[in-house]
């Protein structure tokens, strides 16, 4: 192979390397201007096109390159008569731009528009869309492509079709949580920053993904729960449909205790409570007469679940001081024995 039979081609190769670098300089320079201004689509437009147009023309350079040099383009027209394979490389790079454009404005847009309206179908209908969208544009960029380099699409389908089968069978857990994200997403069960309970785990709502969601505990720890788990789960939501819950209080004291004392003492302590609510007002439930105590259950509410611990131990140490003060005495279990004397 001769060097002059090469430099054709490298000066195409070296071309498409600066157009590249040139477009990358371009568009930087357009991306820092476009953050100047109020509207988001320019931002959104730039970034959707800039690495697919600058990989696009290194891509570009290569193909030409390499059908303007010897023996490789006697090689490669074989099988690119027509230079129809260009087609297939334009499809892939418009179809890369359209769905990171298309995900982009959902991201950006959708569930601004969404969040002012007052159904919520509309927030799930955004959701869904942000989780799928980009599969299905790839999907009909590839039915596009194929189509274009002359493959019947039909059979494709088709087998398309029984290779879903199999592979459906073969991945029964992972499409199970695709399919419970999915419907997560849906039915909004939950939504990032919420405080849930399920399956013994309690802490706030970190991550939500097509398979899996994340739990970050009070611990500040990860918990990973695949979204088939989770809908099988009972869910416990704290922050729906607000912030506000209630509070039991479980109080043991011994028998022989008048309950009026009991109920006067614990509301008083309960409206000295800093944090829990004035209305709805404390109250107080006698609840069981167990094998050694009167159990008895002050209720209050708080405005925050956030606030429910606090109460809790603020509300045992004053109930500790006031029986103490008061003479009541905080029972424990215990068992008398009574023996039977035999008089024979």
């Amino acid at each position: 192979m001769e060097i002059q039979t090469l430099i054709k081609p490298l000066i195409t190769l070296g071309i498409s390397l600066l157009l590249a670098l040139a477009i990358n300089v371009v568009l930087k320079i357009l991306i820092r201007k476009a953050e100047k201004t109020k509207t988001k689509i320019d931002d959104i437009i730039l970034h959707a096109i800039g690495k697919p147009l600058y990989i696009l023309v290194i891509v570009a350079g290569i193909y030409y390159a390499i059908h303007q040099t010897p023996y490789l383009a006697d090689l490669i027209n074989t099988y690119d008569d027509g230079y129809k394979y260009r087609h297939l490389i334009l499809t892939i790079f418009v179809t890369w731009i359209v769905a990171t454009l298309v995900k982009s404005i959902i991201k950006e847009y959708g569930y601004e528009i969404a969040a002012r309206t007052e159904g919520d179908m509309d927030d799930r209908l955004v959701a869904l869309a942000d989780m799928s969208v980009t599969y299905i544009i790839w999907f009909i960029g590839i039915i596009v492509a194929l189509s274009g380099l002359g493959y019947e699409i039909t059979p494709f389908i088709t087998g398309m079709g029984i290779a879903g089968l199999a592979l459906a069978l073969a991945a029964q857990n992972l499409l199970m949580n695709v399919f419970g994200g999915v419907t997560i997403t849906l039915d909004q069960l939950y939504k990032v920053g919420e405080r849930v309970e399920m399956g013994g785990v309690y802490g706030d709502i970190y991550e939500i993904k097509p398979r899996y969601t994340k739990i970050k505990t009070l611990n500040n720890t990860i918990v990973t729960i695949p979204n088939a788990k989770v809908i099988n789960e009972q869910i416990i939501n704290y922050s729906m449909p607000d912030t506000t819950v209630r509070v039991k209080i479980p109080v043991g004291v011994a028998y022989g205790t008048d309950p009026k004392k009991v109920d006067e003492i614990l509301i008083e302590i309960a409206d000295k409570t800093p944090l829990v609510l004035k209305e709805p007002e404390p109250s107080v439930r006698f609840i069981e007469c167990a094998s050694s105590s009167q159990n008895f259950e002050l209720i209050v509410w708080v405005n925050h679940y956030d606030d429910r611990h606090p109460v809790i131990d603020h509300v045992f140490r004053e109930i500790f001081l006031r029986f103490k003060k008061e003479g009541i005495e905080i029972p424990f279990n215990q068992m008398d024995v009574h023996i039977k004397k035999d008089l024979n």
